[in-house]
């Protein structure tokens, strides 16, 4: 009895001993598989130019742009566009009730004929008293008057033919058109109201051709000039950048010490409109910095990383991008010139890992 007491809890410690061991063989295991090397593909760190940007805010606007009148009074009798509607040259706008003016065209066409009538007659009385005149028939008096008329009569049929051409013209400003391609960006009437000649019917945007007006500091006035190239990006389209030309640069400095700078954008597909808020990158020269291929950077905690291979190790870098690229990655600082770069990077590679 003494020895099984002397015994079991020699026998229990001993259980205990390997049962402790078993816990702690399983992080050896673990760590000599992570250590195991792993063959990688690699790209060297390469030298990008870039360009260097002077950071400014603008808004676009149509290269042309007009408020279009109605050129006529009368009652609106029915519009083809609403805001928004993209129109060509020609197209018709609206359409004004112009039946008075067709009845001063039918007044003015009858004053017309009237003129020409009576200059005809005038004209042959002219001729039957410049013959009374040769044989002394009447007085000098009577000639003069009689000749009078027919120096009027030219002048008054004139006149009569401006007012058919102001009366037709009337009539034809009661088909509002477009004058170029553009898009409506507001509209003024409705059917049924009554416009003057100088009422506002729409407004209208040229968006083919758009205009990146922003304004520049006194103190980079040196750096602009015509032609200089320009990045911007819109809310709508996220990092996708634009290009502008600068076509038009400011002869004074206002009163706030800027210039106004006006560059041209060729807007084809439309996808950008007037009235849109400009971020906008000035070129002013050029910078290099590191790049990768873009298949070599991932993201974590937020920032983009890469792994390195350095002394046949894995060592991962956080990048300070600068620019990104659909192929390229362009970095300020994490990685150098010449360095070796994984490429593609793999989710299961690791930091410290060892590489063949």
């Amino acid at each position: 009895m003494t020895m099984l007491k002397l015994r079991s809890p020699l026998l229990f410690a001993l259980l205990l001993v390997g049962a402790v061991g078993c816990k702690r063989a399983a992080p050896v295991e673990a760590k000599t598989d992570s250590a195991k090397p792993v063959k990688v593909e690699t790209t060297e760190v390469k030298i990008t130019e870039i360009p260097t940007l002077l950071r400014l805010t603008g808004s676009l606007a149509g290269a042309r742009e007009t408020d279009l009148a109605a050129n006529v009074a009368g009652r609106v009798l029915d519009t083809k566009v609403e805001r928004g509607t993209r129109v060509k040259k020609g197209d018709i706008i609206a359409r004004i009730d112009v039946s008075s003016a067709a009845l001063a065209l039918t007044q003015a066409k009858v004053q017309a004929e009237t003129s020409r009538t009576q200059e005809k007659i005038d004209q042959h009385e002219c001729e039957r008293y410049a013959k009374l005149m040769d044989h002394g028939a009447v007085t000098d008096v009577e000639y003069e008057q009689v000749m009078a008329r027919c120096k009027r009569n030219p002048l008054s049929v004139q006149a009569a033919e401006a007012g058919v051409s102001i009366a037709a013209k009337n009539v034809g400003d009661g088909i509002i058109r477009a004058p170029f391609t553009g898009v409506v960006t507001e509209r003024f009437i409705q059917v049924g109201e009554y416009v003057q000649a100088s009422t506002r019917v729409v407004a209208l945007a040229e968006v083919e051709d758009l205009h990146l007006n922003f304004s520049l500091p006194e103190a980079n006035y040196p750096q602009v000039k015509l032609g200089s190239k320009v990045l911007f990006t819109v809310a709508a389209y996220g990092e996708r950048k634009f290009n502008a030309e600068v076509i038009h640069i400011g002869g004074a400095v206002r009163s706030t010490r800027d210039l106004l700078i006006e560059a041209s954008i060729d807007n084809k597909d439309q996808v950008l409109l007037p009235g849109m808020f400009a971020d906008v990158g000035l070129i002013v020269g050029k910078e290099s910095h590191p790049s990768v291929a873009q298949a070599a950077v991932f993201t974590q905690n937020g920032k983009s990383n890469a792994l390195v291979v350095k002394d046949g190790l894995l060592e991962q870098r956080v990048l300070r991008v600068v620019e990104s690229r659909p192929d390229l990655v362009v970095a300020a600082g994490g990685i150098e010139a010449g360095e070796k770069v994984v490429t593609p990077y793999r989710p299961e590679l690791k930091n410290g890992q060892p590489v063949l």
